[in-house]
């Protein structure tokens, strides 16, 4: 190959790459809701992902825990009896995602598809996706104005 067939190539990839990412943020915009056939897939999906990465949670939560201890405490013993308390928390995450997944599995044609049994619905590194439910809802409420309606005549004085 000639350096001119690599450069209308490499031309070409940038070329296709650029298409395809500039077709997919402008689709993002504008996600329409999934079709129904589709749903019941999705649940199955959901289940199937939660069953496998169950194992997962119990090294998640540890890493979680004692990062957080890390983070939030001076002392070293506190990271360490973190750890030891996500070796427990993760054992009992580890079994909720698989029930939770084995439930969407067995139920996936049955409708309510957008529900799930755990929270979040997929494994994460987040803690506050873990723990901050309460505190997150609190302050989404909190931000939003109490009445957002305008009146429909004004006042006398």
């Amino acid at each position: 190959m000639g350096v001119t067939t690599l450069k209308a190539l490499m031309l070409f990839i940038l070329a296709a790459v650029l298409l395809v990412g500039t077709v997919h943020v402008s689709c993002a915009e504008d996600t329409p809701e999934k079709p129904f056939i589709a749903k019941p897939f999705m649940k199955f999906a959901r289940g199937a992902v939660n069953m496998v990465s169950a194992p997962l949670e119990l090294p998640n939560q540890m890493y979680l825990l004692s990062d957080y201890a890390s983070e939030n405490s001076p002392y070293g013993i506190e990271t360490a009896s973190a750890a030891i308390e996500g070796l427990f928390t993760g054992v009992a995450y580890t079994l909720w995602r698989f029930v939770a997944g084995a439930y969407d599995v067995i139920t996936f044609p049955a409708p309510r598809y957008e529900s799930c049994l755990i929270s979040p619905p997929y494994l994460t590194s987040s803690y506050d996706a873990y723990y901050n439910k309460g505190e997150q809802a609190a302050a989404a409420e909190a931000e939003s104005p109490e009445d957002t309606t305008l009146p429909s005549e004004p006042e006398a004085e």
